[in-house]
C-alpha cells in the first residue's frame, strides 16, 4: 500500500459517501478527503478506492494513508532537446523520450520532462507556486516513450482532463512482445488493481480494483515475437504492460512484468510508444490527429527480430 502515516478505521455504521466518513471521524476537511481519496491514498477492505461518493457500510475495514509533508521541489528549465509535435495557445503535444520521469520527485528534480517543459514552452499550466506537476494534463511510464498532451493555460488543463476522465481522447501503442498469438486480435476487459502481495505492481483481479479494457491487433510477427498496436479505452496504471503479461505475451525488455530481453537486443527498456492521440478540439473545435514515429530503439529490435 501507499507510504506515509497509516490510520485503520472499521467503521460501526453505514455512510453513504466514503469523503464524509473520512471527514467525520479523522477530523479532516471533505475536501482533503476527497483529495486523499483522488490520490489513491485510501483503500476500502484492502481495495483501492478513488471515488468520493463510494458508499462505506457497516464493518467496512478502511486504510487511509496520509502524505508525509515533503519539502517544496525547486523547479528549473532544463534543456532536454525535447521534441514539440504541435503547439497553440492552448496546450502542445510532445514526444517524451524513453528514461523520462513526467514530473519530478524528491530524488529527481532536474531531468523530467517538467523540466523539459519549462525550458521549451513559453507557458505552462500552473495551479500556484506549490504545484510540481505544471502542465501535466496524463502521464506515461518513465520507460515508456511517445505522445503526451500539456496544457499551457489552466482553462485547458480542466477542459484536457476532463476528455480522458470522459474517454474522449483516442490513444493507440506500438508495442513488441514475446510470443506467438493465435489469434490477430484480442479484447481484454477485466478488473485492474494494486497486486495482493507485490504492492508496486498492478494485476488482474478477481475481486475488487477497476475496470479495464485494451484492444490488441497483432501487426507483423516474427519467429518468436511480435509487433501489435494496442488501443487503451481506459487509463489504468500499467494497463498494456499487464494486458500484454496476462495474455500470456509480456513486452520485451519490461522484467517487471515478466518481458525478457531477446537475444542481441538493442533495447534496455519495455518496447511500448505512444504513437497516436487523436480527438475532437475543443479549442479549435476540429478534430485533430498526431502521430509520433517509432523511436530508434524499438526500430532496431524490429530489425533483430526480422534476422
Amino acid at each position: 500500500m501507499r507510504e506515509g502515516l497509516h490510520k485503520r478505521f472499521a467503521s460501526d455504521k453505514y455512510f453513504k459517501r466514503l469523503d464524509i466518513c473520512l471527514s467525520e471521524n479523522f477530523d479532516i476537511s471533505r475536501s482533503f478527503s476527497s483529495e486523499l481519496i483522488k490520490d489513491g491514498c485510501v483503500y476500502l477492505n484492502n481495495n483501492e478506492i478513488k471515488k468520493a461518493s463510494a458508499s462505506v457500510q457497516e464493518g467496512d475495514i478502511l486504510d487511509i494513508y496520509f502524505p508525509e509533508e515533503k519539502e517544496k521541489i525547486q523547479l528549473r528549465p532544463v534543456d532536454l532537446n525535447l521534441r514539440i509535435v504541435y503547439e497553440n495557445g492552448w496546450y502542445a503535444v510532445v514526444d517524451k523520450p524513453a528514461g523520462i520521469a513526467v514530473h519530478p520527485s524528491e530524488s529527481n528534480n532536474d531531468v523530467t520532462l517538467v523540466n523539459a517543459l519549462l525550458y521549451s514552452l513559453e507557458s505552462v499550466a500552473s495551479e500556484g507556486e506549490e504545484d510540481d506537476r505544471p502542465g501535466i494534463v496524463h502521464r506515461l511510464d518513465k520507460d515508456t516513450s511517445g505522445l503526451l498532451i500539456v496544457a499551457k493555460t489552466f482553462d485547458a488543463k480542466k477542459k484536457l482532463q476532463g476528455l480522458f476522465k470522459n474517454r474522449k481522447i483516442s490513444k493507440k501503442y506500438t508495442c513488441i512482445c514475446a510470443g506467438n498469438p493465435i489469434e490477430n486480435i484480442y479484447e481484454v476487459e477485466n478488473m485492474m488493481g494494486r497486486h495482493p502481495v507485490t504492492r508496486y505492481k498492478m494485476a488482474v483481479l478477481k475481486e475488487g480494483g477497476r475496470f479495464a479494457k485494451s484492444r490488441v491487433v497483432v501487426m507483423e510477427r516474427f519467429e518468436s515475437a511480435f509487433k501489435a498496436e494496442v488501443k487503451i479505452f481506459t487509463g489504468r496504471t500499467h494497463q498494456i504492460r499487464v494486458h500484454m503479461a496476462h495474455l500470456g505475451f509480456p513486452i520485451i525488455g519490461d522484467s517487471l512484468y515478466g518481458g525478457k530481453k531477446a537475444t542481441g537486443c538493442p533495447i534496455q527498456r519495455q518496447a511500448l510508444h505512444s504513437f497516436s492521440l487523436s480527438f475532437f478540439c475543443p479549442f479549435e473545435r476540429k478534430e485533430v490527429y498526431f502521430e509520433a514515429e517509432l523511436p530508434a530503439d524499438m526500430k532496431k529490435l524490429l530489425n533483430v527480430l526480422a534476422e
